[in-house]
C-alpha cells in the first residue's frame, strides 16, 4: 500500500537543511552525536545537565536531541547505574476513591523524590497480585509499595532483596516483621464511631465488615471494644461480613435494619457504604443512624448524617515513600510500624 506523501513529509524533520525520516529508524545518541558534531560522551553529559559542557553547546545538543526525536533507553540506563527511579504500587481497587486518593499521595511524594510510579490493580486476586509483582521486577523498580490482596502470599520468595512496603494492610502474620507497615489505627477509629453512635441514644448497632481478613479483625475489635465500654453486649446475628465485590451488602443492609430492628449500622469501608445508601431509599425507614470507616465529600449532603473516620491519606502516602527510598538506600535499616489515628467527622443530626 502507499503512502500519502504528506505522511511521510510530516513525519521528517528537518534539520541544518537535511532530512531526517524519525519514523524509519530509532534514534540513538551516536545518531546525536554525529548531528552535533561532538562525542557520544558529550552528548551522555550534554543530555543530563553536566556544567561540564559549555552552556551554549549544552542547549545546542539538546536541542538536536530533542528535534530528532532522540529518546533516552531507560532500562539500559537503569542498569548501569542499578537504579531506576521507578517505584512499583500494587493496589486492590483503583476505583476504590480510598486507594485512588492514596495513589495520588504516592505518586505526588515520589515525583518530589525524583522518582515515577508504576501502578497496577489487582481486583482483590492473588494471582493477579503474583503477575503484578513480577511485573515490576521486571521492570526494575527500585522498591515496591504494596496494599495486600490476601495473607496467603509468600512475599519473601516472590520480592527477593526488592525493598517493600505495605499500606494500608498487613503482611501475613509469619513475615510481618520483615517489612514496614504504614497503617491506620483501625480499632482507634471504629471505637470512635461507634462511641458517637451511642452518645446519640444507639442501642442496637449491626456491622457489615469487610472481607480483608486483616483490617476486618482490627475493626471488629474495635466495635467491641465500644460496646464493651458501654455495657451493650455483642450479638453475631447483627455482625455481617460483605463479600469482596459488595454483592450482599443491600441483602445485609434490610437484615439488620429491618429483620434484626438495628438502630444503627456501621459500614466498615466506603464502598460498602455506597452499597447500604443505595438500599435505604425502598426501605423506608424510621429514624435510624450510620457510621462508616472512611469519608467522603459528598456524605455532606446526604439527607441522613453519617459519622464517619477520615483516614490521613496523604500522611500514609508520604511516609510509605519515604520508609521505601530509606529501604532502598540501606537494606539493612530496622523495619517499623506506623500508626496513624483517623480523624473523626461526626456530622451533626438535624432530625
Amino acid at each position: 500500500m502507499t503512502v500519502p506523501l504528506f505522511v511521510l513529509r510530516f513525519n521528517n524533520t528537518i534539520i541544518n537543511n537535511k532530512e531526517v525520516n524519525c519514523m524509519s529508524t530509532n534514534i540513538t545518541i551516536k545518531d546525536v552525536a554525529k548531528q552535533a558534531g561532538v562525542s557520544e560522551a558529550t552528548v551522555s553529559r550534554a543530555l543530563n545537565d553536566s556544567p561540564q559542557v559549555k552552556r551554549d553547546t549544552r542547549q545546542k545538543i539538546q536541542n538536536i536531541a530533542r528535534n530528532l526525536g532522540y529518546r533516552p533507553n531507560g532500562l539500559a540506563r537503569s542498569i548501569r547505574v542499578q537504579k531506576s527511579h521507578t517505584l512499583g504500587m500494587i493496589i486492590p481497587d483503583i476505583l476504590n476513591g480510598f486507594f485512588t486518593q492514596l495513589s495520588r499521595a504516592i505518586e505526588d511524594t515520589a515525583s518530589q523524590a525524583g522518582y515515577d510510579v508504576l501502578i497496577v490493580n489487582t481486583d482483590e486476586h492473588l494471582s493477579k497480585e503474583a503477575k503484578a509483582i513480577n511485573l515490576m521486577l521486571e521492570k526494575q523498580v527500585d522498591g515496591l509499595i504494596i496494599t495486600s490482596a490476601g495473607n496467603s502470599t509468600d512475599y519473601p520468595k516472590m520480592l527477593g532483596n526488592t525493598p517493600a512496603v505495605f499500606v494500608d494492610r498487613m503482611p501475613p502474620a509469619d513475615v510481618v516483621s520483615q517489612y514496614d507497615r504504614v497503617l491506620v489505627d483501625n480499632a482507634q477509629g471504629t471505637q470512635a464511631i461507634i462511641n458517637c453512635l451511642i452518645s446519640r441514644g444507639a442501642q442496637r448497632i449491626g456491622i457489615i465488615n469487610s472481607s480483608v481478613s486483616a483490617t476486618a479483625k482490627e475493626r471488629l475489635q474495635g466495635y467491641h471494644q465500644a460496646l464493651a465500654a458501654a455495657g451493650l453486649p455483642t450479638d453475631p446475628a447483627i455482625e455481617a461480613t460483605a463479600r469482596t465485590d459488595g454483592s450482599n451488602v443491600p441483602q445485609m443492609t434490610r437484615q439488620l435494619l429491618v429483620n434484626q430492628k438495628c438502630d444503627a449500622l456501621f459500614a466498615a469501608d466506603n464502598t460498602i457504604m455506597t452499597g447500604v445508601l443505595t438500599k435505604l431509599p425502598e426501605l423506608q425507614l424510621p429514624a435510624f443512624q450510620l457510621g462508616a470507616f472512611d469519608d467522603n465529600d459528598w456524605f455532606d449532603f446526604l439527607p441522613q448524617p453519617i459519622v464517619t473516620a477520615k483516614q490521613p491519606i496523604a500522611e500514609l502516602g508520604r511516609i510509605a515513600v519515604e520508609r521505601v527510598l530509606a529501604r532502598a538506600a540501606d537494606h539493612q535499616l530496622a523495619t517499623q510500624e506506623f500508626r496513624l489515628p483517623a480523624e473523626i467527622i461526626p456530622r451533626p443530626d438535624n432530625a
